[in-house]
């Protein structure tokens, strides 16, 4: 048969097990969340950074190739943005295992930016209900992906203009006329997508958790000595002084009433009792 000193430490072992559960399920979610937040914050510094080196070959760079190319009529791919961000991206993936930066379009013109099963998903819900706003997704075993649209202007990729003739003959004759013309003025053609894995569990969160094992445990020792101090040893000794009572024996102490709440009251039934039984034996023996 249980007792109640052990009913109680159980119940407050069981409290203690499902408050640090708890706990370390808030604290689980909140590292989870800081790595996300960190992968998400670098994810979009490499889009800010591919537009940069876009808007800087176009505005710096492109002008003066085309110049020593004489005009139209041979396209350098160096002097396009969107082969710079490529390029960009082949090298942060060979410098970085796991850190992506694709900048990709619908109806492309070569296997580079060609756009796989979810990134073309990803631009369509730019297209779609997205209303062209980025956005980022944590990817189970990959990481987080950080969403951002290219619209149609001219010099966005080699062949995002409005009709075939409005193309430079250089475009033309590199890609030909079979894809990406057609393009209307803020159209959203494709994405730029950067990539970065999680960063691994950092020690602090780690301390965290058992620093919060060891709160829940001293807590639960803090309340069983409290227990044991103000519930479970007067109670204790009650149940001494009423066996020896029931006992017969004599000269037993009264039980101490000075103590507060339900204890006290007990204590002074106890005697009540007791006097009650003292005078019915003083009557039976007389």
């Amino acid at each position: 048969m249980m007792t109640l000193r052990f009913k109680i430490y159980t119940v407050v072992a069981a409290v203690a097990i499902v408050a640090y559960l708890i706990l370390w399920t808030l604290l689980a979610h909140a590292e989870r969340t800081e790595r996300v937040a960190s992968a998400e914050f670098i994810a979009r510094e490499m889009v800010a950074n591919a537009d940069v080196t876009d808007s800087y070959i176009r505005k710096e760079v492109s002008p003066l190739l085309t110049h020593i190319g004489g005009g139209n009529l041979v396209f350098i791919p160096q002097s396009a943005g969107f082969y710079a961000v490529e390029t960009e991206g082949r090298l942060i993936g060979q410098s970085l295992p796991g850190y992506r930066l694709r900048r990709v379009v619908l109806d492309s013109t070569g296997p580079a930016d060609t756009p796989d099963a979810w990134e073309r998903d990803a631009i369509m819900r730019l297209r779609g209900a997205g209303g062209g706003a980025s956005f980022s997704e944590v990817r189970p075993g990959v990481g987080v992906s950080y969403v951002a649209p290219v619209r149609m202007r001219e010099g966005a990729c080699a062949t995002c203009y409005p009709s075939l003739d409005s193309a430079p003959m250089g475009v033309r004759d590199a890609f030909g006329a079979a894809h990406g013309f057609g393009r209307h003025p803020g159209e959203i053609v494709g994405a730029t997508i950067a990539t970065v894995p999680l960063p691994p569990p950092t020690p602090f969160f780690a301390s965290l958790r058992f620093l919060a094992a060891l709160v829940v445990l001293a807590l639960a020792l803090i309340f069983c000595l409290l227990v044991e101090l103000f519930v479970l040893r007067p109670l204790s000794r009650i149940a001494v002084v009423a066996e020896r009572i029931s006992m017969g024996a004599e000269g037993v102490e009264e039980f101490d009433t000075r103590r507060p709440g339900e204890l006290g009251a007990l204590a002074m039934s106890f005697n009540r009792l007791r006097r009650s039984m003292e005078s019915a034996m003083a009557l039976v023996d007389s």
